[in-house]
């Protein structure tokens, strides 16, 4: 029988949320997962129609925050036919949010509403502010009529959302410079507090310009100020591949394999769990 359970994991510098899913069978499985929160029910980017076997662990590096998420799977075919599992609600807490790379998840920048120190990158007081959704409408006058026909396009998602943000010392604003010059498809995850427009809790936004803008360089000052006007766009489909460790751990913590595999089974034992393949995959390095 298929079982799914969610849990938010322990790293504050991009708080991630891992997925563990049992009971496919052995042999492939076509499986999709989706994640549901508020009314927006999505696939987890990497994880639509996917080959699993048996068992797997995965962790979701862009969850919404400080919102109940629900994971469902959905198996289309394998060893036991099609079936679907859904995990009990987990919510991801975090005191920030965060704007990242869509396929580097790691190199993650915390982002709070306000500024609190000389630390924070925050969030200018205009964002946020409006939303803008437009739709291609093609206009044709008519012989013999004062009024044209339109024909309208699909109205597309948020566009022209204000992301600006202001930071106040040099580390922060080249973490900041960065992150933008890596790339120009970001992924902005929110507070539900921020903002009055029903924000969802996870934007991919195409960022074509970014405008670096020193304040007070002149007087001695680091204030700078960065103009990002974005457009929500579609998650990539390129599914991320993130090591959780590489052979050079391995090699740098422990003699041999047999040790490294030692203290896996230390870890499960005080877990109170069996060493297991799934365990292992979880705890690579005990």
């Amino acid at each position: 029988m298929v079982a799914v359970i969610a849990e938010a994991l322990a790293d504050a510098e991009s708080a991630p949320a891992g997925v563990t899913i049992t009971g496919l069978g052995v042999g492939d499985s076509l499986v999709t997962v989706w994640r549901s929160y508020d009314d927006v029910r999505e696939a987890v980017p990497g994880y639509r129609r996917v080959v699993m076997n048996d068992a797997s662990f995965f962790t979701d590096h862009f969850p919404p925050l400080n919102r109940p998420v629900r994971y469902e799977v959905e198996v289309l075919s394998g060893p036991s036919g099609a079936a679907r599992a859904t995990a009990d609600p987990v919510t991801v807490h975090s005191d920030t949010g965060f704007i990242m790379d869509a396929l580097l998840p790691h190199n993650a920048v915390p982002v709070v509403g306000e500024r609190r120190t000389n630390g924070d990158v925050y969030l200018r007081s205009p964002a946020l502010s409006s939303l803008e959704y437009n739709a291609d409408i093609s206009i044709f006058k008519i012989m013999g009529s004062d009024k044209p026909m339109a024909l309208f396009g699909q109205r597309m998602a948020e566009m022209g959302l204000d992301t600006s943000l202001g930071t106040r010392s040099a580390a922060e604003n080249a973490r900041l410079k960065n992150l933008l010059k890596s790339t120009a498809q970001l992924v902005f995850r929110p507070l539900p507090e921020w903002g009055d427009i029903g924000l969802p809790g996870v934007m991919y936004l195409a960022n074509a310009k970014a405008t670096q803008v020193p304040v007070n360089v002149l007087m001695g000052g680091e204030l700078t100020w960065w103009d990002l006007q974005s457009d929500v766009v579609a998650a990539p489909a390129i599914r991320v591949l993130t090591a959780t460790f590489t052979w050079g751990d391995v090699a740098i913590l422990y003699n041999t394999w047999g040790d490294k595999q030692a203290a896996v089974e230390a870890a499960a034992a005080a877990a109170g769990e069996a060493p297991t393949w799934l365990f292992d995959l979880k705890h690579p390095l005990g």
